[in-house]
């Protein structure tokens, strides 16, 4: 085999091969820590009359979420910090209320006794002599010591840990909960978080975006770093009400149908990303970016708006897959059409945050 056979050989591997990896992300690290949220949330209408809290003439829902947690075995122990983030990105929920609040914690019980005992000494010699002619010489030598001591004793409180903390964000579109391990270094399981929040009138149904991580550091690095991450939607409708709990059980299914095909046709997106042999060349040297973005996905589930109706990239997706893409934001649409008391949403521009 002579060089140029050799280096086509080499050529052809590396665009055979790098392509793959660049598009299902085989090269990323196994993440320690996973994340679960329900899909669908039940919004319980309340009563505003029990309710302290100002409002702006809204409806009040309350919605509970329980949030679940898994780690690997080699990562047990790792973890310093949970952060969720739970985001209305339509502004259709403004957050009024929020639990579990901000807890502190100390590994000492009770009180603390302190003790303080200041001793003060102090001493002074002195020798002396004189003559008294003709008399005769006299002297004289000695050593005067002092010595005081004052006690006191009080209580205080014992120092105080963050076990968790939480808040609003996006101008109070949204809350956050952050989680520490605390005495016992177990952040495993499930917690529920419960958000009381004011709607809009004609508030039916709503998407709420959920962003959950895991921060912490591991036997390679003492540097904290992601150890984990999840970013879902997730569906709540009006107790109660059919019609948006079947709008929102249709978007969950066609979410769940959509990233099933994706993760089935792989291969022929890898292929139409990059349809010659110079394109997989380029992007296996970083020199060309496929004709089909990395993240097309993630930019057509959590995008705000739809920019793939009528788009050059997603045009060379697969088929079936292209037509799953727009009966995608058909479903969405639609759900979202319950959030903002029937308004239509298509082109109405919103601001989510980009991750």
């Amino acid at each position: 085999m002579n060089f140029d056979t050799r280096i086509m050989a080499l050529f052809t591997v590396l665009a055979t091969t790098m392509p793959q990896l660049v598009l299902t992300g085989v090269c990323a690290q196994p993440e320690g820590v996973a994340f679960d949220a329900p899909a669908i949330v039940i919004a319980e209408p309340i009563n505003p009359d029990v309710v302290e809290q100002p409002t702006m003439g809204g409806g009040l829902v309350r919605l509970r979420i329980p949030v679940s947690t898994f780690q690997s075995p080699e990562f047990r122990g790792s973890v310093q910090e949970y952060i969720i983030e739970i985001d209305s990105p339509y502004q259709t929920l403004r957050v009024l209320d929020f639990w579990p609040k901000s807890e502190l914690y100390s590994g000492i019980e009770g009180t603390v006794s302190v003790q303080r005992t200041q001793q003060s000494e102090s001493s002074f010699n002195f020798n002396v002599s004189a003559a008294f002619e003709p008399i005769g010489r006299g002297a004289a030598q000695g050593e005067m010591h002092k010595q005081s001591s004052e006690q006191e004793s009080f209580e205080r409180k014992p120092p105080m840990q963050i076990l968790s903390s939480s808040g609003t964000i996006r101008r109070g579109y949204g809350v956050f909960f952050k989680f520490r391990p605390g005495p016992y270094p177990v952040l495993e399981g499930v917690r529920e978080l419960a958000i009381l929040a004011e709607v809009p009138p004609g508030w039916r149904a709503d998407m709420l975006q959920i962003y959950m991580r895991a921060v912490g550091t591991t036997a390679h690095t003492t540097r904290p770093q992601s150890l984990g991450e999840s970013r879902l939607w997730m569906t709540t409708h009006r107790e109660g009400d059919r019609a948006a709990a079947a709008a929102a059980t249709r978007y969950v299914n066609q979410e769940r149908a959509l990233r099933s095909l994706a993760a089935a046709s792989q291969s022929q997106v890898a292929s139409h990303a990059l349809p010659t042999f110079w394109h997989k060349l380029g992007a296996s040297l970083d020199v060309i970016d496929p004709k089909i973005p990395r993240d097309y996905l993630a930019q057509v589930i959590f995008d705000s708006r739809n920019r793939y109706y009528d788009n050059p990239s997603t045009n060379r997706l697969p088929v079936d897959l292209r037509v799953a893409v727009l009966d995608y934001w058909d479903v969405r649409n639609e759900l979202a059409a319950y959030a903002t008391g029937g308004l239509a949403t298509k082109g109405v521009q919103v601001s989510f945050n980009d991750r």
